[in-house]
């Protein structure tokens, strides 16, 4: 690794820091890079001066690769992020600091779409309730009605590769209607996956009996489900979010539950996760199932996730072509 030819921006192995990292996951880490740094807790403003020899950092979700935190990184050469998301990332800054960012972009997008119908099925069998009820030695079906979802109509935005997995199962598995919206519609896996794309989010949610959220985090998506989309969706629609929690207006979901047009809402990620307490009462709601962001959280994604991400930073090492880049020098 000494070598400049192999290692043109002559990355020490010390330098390589792993952040979010489990205890199940290091013997990983270890394999293919001895001497990186493993660290639990997310890179974060407060705690970045610790990690200030940083030449390559890979981390999850929950750290923050902010402005603020890429100035206390001199030697920073790139971030690597094990996920498909990078909002946590200011991507301006990393520009401007001649960094590259790589992400994940498919570590196990049928696992999410699993998880998805995980939730979906749960909320729309009453499983929850019901497996509550007998614990406590009701054996009681009374009251447990459920929703058959075989030729409700499924709305699904955002149809990249989680979503067309999730319109497959819907419409092939379970036959269901499926309706959806994304701005570059895929025609191909339309027709694969017998599904039909509208034209507008007017349509999925005037149309929709079950809403599904599949769309990156951007600022134009930020707050998608809001109280004026809510006020046009059918009374009694299932709502279900493994996406990014700020698609939410959490209020305004609040109140669509209290007032029974939302039915259902079954949600593996909410606004403000690292601050849980701030929207509290979503998570004691009767009418909403909450899982702490686990639809990725598999035994082969995860495997894959590492793989990818050590992937990009091997690729840098060595000087070659970055496979998934998404921005950088």
């Amino acid at each position: 690794m000494n070598s400049t030819k192999m290692n043109p921006w002559n990355i020490k192995p010390g330098n390589v820091y792993f952040f979010e990292v489990e205890k199940t996951d290091e013997k990983r880490i270890k394999k293919a890079f001895p001497k990186a740094k493993i660290v639990k807790e997310p890179l974060t403003e407060k705690n970045v001066k610790k990690y200030k020899k940083a030449q390559v950092v890979c981390t999850f979700i929950y750290s923050s690769i902010s402005k603020k935190v890429l100035s206390q990184l001199p030697d920073l050469k790139m971030v690597v992020t094990r996920s498909v998301g990078y909002n946590h990332i200011d991507l301006k800054a990393t520009d401007k600091a001649n960094v590259f960012v790589c992400n994940v972009p498919d570590y196990g997008s049928h696992v999410i779409a699993e998880h998805t119908f995980a939730l979906l099925l749960s909320a729309a069998r009453n499983v929850v309730e019901g497996e509550e009820r007998t614990e406590k030695d009701k054996f009681e079906w009374q009251g447990l009605r459920g929703m058959a979802l075989r030729g409700k109509t499924l709305g699904v935005i955002g149809t990249g590769k989680i979503g067309v997995q999730v319109c497959r199962i819907a419409s092939l598995g379970f036959q269901m209607k499926v309706i959806a919206y994304d701005k570059y519609p895929n025609h191909d896996k339309a027709i694969d996956y017998h599904f039909d794309y509208v034209d507008s989010l007017d349509e999925i949610w005037k149309r929709s009996d079950v809403i599904t959220l599949h769309t990156p985090l951007f600022p134009e998506t930020e707050h998608l489900i809001n109280a004026k989309s809510i006020r046009k969706m059918k009374k009694g629609v299932m709502l279900i979010n493994t996406a990014r929690g700020e698609l939410i207006d959490t209020p305004a979901l609040i109140k669509g539950i209290k007032s029974g047009k939302i039915s259902e809402a079954a949600l593996d990620v909410v606004e403000h996760e690292n601050n849980i307490k701030k929207h509290n009462e979503i998570l004691h709601l009767d009418e909403v199932i909450v899982t702490p962001h686990i639809a990725f959280y598999a035994d082969d994604s995860i495997g894959r996730m590492y793989d990818e991400a050590m992937e990009s930073i091997h690729r840098l090492v060595k000087g070659k072509d970055l496979k998934h880049q998404v921005h950088g020098v």
